[in-house]
């Protein structure tokens, strides 16, 4: 079962040891930290944890400014805990957490256009694609209702 873990003081080195080997469209668990911290107002960075151990990261932007959706950003699973079904375990862990909140009605990523793992995984839980980001059109902007 994946649960989402707010990073602290108490998981912080379990999870900025994740391994990541390739940076092709998320970086590694310093640079997904770091996003978060510098969106700290409206962002939280959370463990995505299979039986409370961290396998992989996500930032979710949990308090959205009033008129804009629910977003999350940085996801990742580390290498050694890929093609296990965390990833979207933790997609679907993180939108029933928006659901539960309820603050808004729609959850909307930002995802590249090439990443084909990550689109399935999107797809599957009900994301579709709305346009292309303007601040770079390899990436597509994709919206679920919740």
């Amino acid at each position: 079962m994946i649960t989402l873990r707010e990073v602290d003081a108490a998981n912080f080195n379990e999870v900025i040891n994740l391994k990541r080997e390739s940076f092709q469209y998320v970086g590694g668990p310093e640079h997904v930290l770091a996003e978060a911290y510098i969106y700290r107002s409206d962002s939280t960075a959370y463990a995505i944890c299979s039986d409370g151990a961290p396998v992989g990261l996500v930032i979710l932007r949990d308090r959205p400014e009033e008129g804009y959706p629910y977003s999350f950003t940085g996801i990742f699973i580390a290498d050694d805990q890929q093609r296990k079904g965390f990833g979207r375990a933790a997609v679907e862990a993180v939108m029933q957490k928006f659901r539960q909140e309820r603050l808004r009605g729609e959850v909307e990523i930002q995802v590249h256009c090439q990443n084909g793992p990550a689109l399935k995984i999107y797809r599957s839980c009900g994301f579709r694609e709305i346009r292309r980001a303007q601040w770079n059109a390899d990436f597509l902007v994709m919206r679920a209702k919740l």
